[in-house]
């Protein structure tokens, strides 16, 4: 009965779905028979309904019926423009913007010449549109601005507020800021007094990216936050999916990853819901870069593979290249610069393919900046010579700056000063860019200002009636010009204040805005410190008393065995009890050290040393631990090689992870200890062949929070302060520390070490002794 109920309700959920759509095909298929037996205006109809009814289902076919319409309306000018006006949106609908584009061209000159104004200014805001998307920036003005005229003039005031927000969409492409927010704030005047709440949240969200683009975030989310809460009252799925995308972006920005994932994952369950590919792709490659800066590896590329499938199956070969470059920069983060470089190079190989210049620019840059940093490889030229011509083919400012900064930093390196010389300069005729946007920051803060107070300019319209005045005596004409010099001089006065009131506005303005981000650093550091408590205190409440019970209990056995003359179980329980001292002394001494590394008491002094002998010697404390267990520990490595930091702290860091290792290790096991040498620093691997964790328990091993303990293979007991503490001193001393392993084949730390005082400039240098 319940399988037959469940089958009822399923036949009900699809029911309308399949009912509308078989609607729709059932009248096609009407359509399509009455338009055999039917001529003329009849005909026109049922061509532009087959049109309207395959728009969805079959957008090829749409465009044929549409064609049709154009061919048989070819003798009435009204007509033949609108149904090109129709065509032409119908290619665009299917991204042939070339003919989409031919088409509206077609119905302008049409319309041009019966003198149908609003058609025109609908034509010409259509490829001003087109130019848009084609990045014609001038061109789309150009169209856009004349719409605008006619529409002032003859226009409803909808159709000004959707000009002038188109107009301020290309001044935000083109980095314009101050006269995008000039325009979008026109718009929202407009569509404000006119109450449409769909139109006012469109509005609001465009200025929160402007200011996004302002790198105002509090502000951008501002604007973000009322375009939602309007969108969630008129109930817009898409919409309410695109602003909760927007205000993820936003604590993204802020480093507020956990409120980021959280709006993503709303807009990817809305968006899923809705069944648009595009979008929930776009919001999957957002979460995947959410997780990579929480260090989890694993959900980040969880994440651009699923955005990747998706793109592959709508065929999207630039958002697929774009994946494939921020997988590469996952892989750069996590220094394995040889998986970076092969995802780099397939987003390129992408990007050539469709002549992408601004993606070729990006990805040849990350290519040559990994071949020069961390290769030393000349092949790293020819990709920086490549980024720096397509970053100027598509005048992508940024995408200039680096890719000069970067040929000045190759031909440095190389002696070549003269070469050096023309791209340092190349890269700082970039430095006007900042300039340019302090001048639009001083601009929007004026206009914002003058926006406020722009009901005030009434009063001063209404002084212009007096030049109409024709009859009026020399006498008055001559106290008209005082007047008016005094409403001058009054003007100017005003303009001077409102300025310096508009300046104090943007200064308390950016106080408060810095004073805000002081908060949100503090509060921070408040949940750090709170983390650091809570381990602390798990650690003393748990696995610091665990082994002092633990030692009472043997000890209790030990002199109870006195009495029998147990020899072998007085041998067992005292070794018991060393080691077990041993192991406390050790947890005991890392608690300390990382206390008081926290607490800021702790004192590095950086110095050459000699990597190998340093391993040695943190070798010798671990003799007994290698005995018991009878390891081999094989090197490597350059018996020469030299590191620069503090050697108190790095042979700390070597005595944990390689006790770590000898604790997970099998008896009779292996642990290998290599070296790679890189431009500015050593990268060291040290690796067992033991027990192996799991993916998830990889990702808890370096933070506060986490509960994970594991036992060795001997049941050594651990409390995972040890492994903070490597990381503590590593980030102190300029390196980074990560981890790689599998469950039961072991697991690899690495660790890199700068080779000179370059990475620590600010600490002196002591040379080996």
């Amino acid at each position: 009965m319940l399988c037959k109920l469940k089958y009822i309700f399923l036949i009900l959920l699809f029911f309308p779905i399949t009912l509308v759509l078989g609607e729709s095909q059932d009248r096609i298929l009407k359509v399509e028979e009455l338009l055999k037996s039917t001529e003329g205006g009849e005909k026109i109809a049922l061509l532009k309904e087959l049109s309207s009814l395959y728009i969805d289902i079959d957008p090829d076919k749409s465009i044929d019926y549409a064609k049709e319409v154009v061919i048989l309306n070819s003798a009435d000018p009204a007509e033949k423009s609108a149904s090109l006006y129709n065509l032409g949106n119908l290619y665009r609908r299917v991204n042939n913007f070339r003919l989409a584009l031919d088409c509206h061209k077609q119905a302008l000159e049409i319309r041009k010449t019966i003198n149908d104004l609003k058609g025109t200014a609908s034509s010409l805001n259509n490829i001003g549109e087109i130019y848009k998307i084609l990045n014609k920036y001038d061109e789309a003005l150009i169209h856009l601005n004349r719409s605008l005229e006619i529409r002032e003039k003859n226009g409803t005031q909808k159709e000004v507020a959707y000009t002038l927000n188109n107009i301020g969409s290309v001044f935000w492409l083109k980095k314009d800021y101050a006269s995008s927010l000039e325009f979008y704030l026109k718009s929202l005047e407009i569509r404000s007094d006119l109450g449409d709440k769909s139109d006012i949240s469109s509005s609001l969200n465009n200025l929160g990216n402007v200011y996004k683009n302002l790198n105002k975030p509090n502000k951008a989310l501002d604007y973000y936050t009322k375009a939602l809460e309007i969108r969630e009252e008129i109930g817009d799925k898409t919409l309410i999916a695109f602003s909760l995308n927007d205000i993820g972006g936003i604590y993204w920005r802020l480093n507020n990853f956990n409120e980021s994932l959280a709006y993503y994952n709303r807009s990817l369950e809305i968006r899923k819901e809705i069944g648009n590919k595009i979008f929930i792709a776009a919001t999957l490659k957002n979460i995947g870069t959410v997780y990579k800066d929480l260090n989890e590896l694993d959900f980040s590329l969880k994440n651009y593979n699923e955005a990747l499938k998706i793109y592959d199956e709508i065929n999207d070969q630039k958002e697929q290249a774009n994946v494939f470059s921020l997988i590469g920069n996952l892989y750069e983060s996590y220094n394995n610069f040889d998986k970076s470089l092969e995802y780099h190079k397939i987003s390129l190989s992408l990007h050539r393919r469709i002549g992408n210049n601004k993606g070729i620019a990006y990805s040849s840059n990350s290519i040559g900046e990994i071949l020069m940093k961390y290769y030393q490889s000349e092949e790293a030229k020819d990709y920086l010579l490549s980024a720096f011509d397509h970053a100027n083919l598509c005048k992508d400012r940024s995408l200039q700056k680096i890719a000069s900064e970067n040929l000045f930093e190759y031909f440095s390196n190389q002696g070549d000063y003269k070469k050096a010389l023309e791209y340092f300069r190349e890269y700082s005729s970039t430095q006007y860019d900042s300039i340019i946007d302090q001048i639009d920051k001083d601009k929007i803060s004026e206009f914002e200002a003058n926006y406020q107070i722009s009901k005030n300019k009434d009063e001063i319209k209404s002084l212009k009636a007096y030049n109409r005045q024709q009859t009026i005596v020399i006498y008055l004409f001559v106290a008209l010009i005082i007047l008016a010099g005094i409403i001058g001089y009054v003007a100017n006065r005003n303009i001077k204040i409102r300025k310096e009131a508009t300046q104090a506005l943007t200064d308390k303005n950016d106080e408060l805005e810095e004073m805000n981000s002081r908060l949100k650093e503090t509060e921070v550091t408040l949940k750090d410190l709170n983390l650091t408590k809570d381990k602390i205190f798990n650690i003393i409440s748990n696995d610091l008393r665990t082994p002092f019970i633990d030692m009472k209990l043997m000890s209790s056995k030990l002199l109870d065995s006195f009495n029998q003359a147990k020899i072998e179980e007085q041998k067992h329980l005292s070794k018991n009890i060393r080691d077990l001292s041993f192991q406390t002394y050790d947890l005991v001494e890392n608690i300390l050290l990382w206390s008081a590394s926290q607490s800021g008491k702790t004192k590095f002094s950086p110095r050459l040393f000699n990597v190998k002998e340093l391993l040695d010697y943190s070798l010798t404390k671990l003799s007994e631990q290698l005995i018991e267990k009878n390891v081999k520990v094989i090197f490597n490595l350059d018996s020469t090689s030299k590191a620069y930091a503090d050697t108190a702290a790095i042979c700390e860091v070597f005595k944990n992870l390689l006790s770590n290792a000898i604790k997970f290790s099998y008896r009779e096991g292996k642990i290998t200890v290599s070296t790679r040498e890189k431009k500015y620093w050593i990268e060291l691997d040290i690796s067992d062949e033991g027990v192996g964790m799991s993916k998830t328990n990889l990702h808890k091993i370096f933070r506060l929070d986490n509960n994970y303990l594991a036992l060795g293979t001997a049941q050594e007991k651990g409390a995972g302060i040890g492994l903070l503490l490597c990381k503590e001193y590593i980030e102190k001393n300029g390196g980074k520390i990560w981890a790689d392993s599998e469950e039961g084949k072991g697991s690899s730390f690495y660790i890199t070490i700068p080779k000179s005082d370059k990475l620590m400039g600010s600490v002196p240098k002591i040379e080996d002794q």
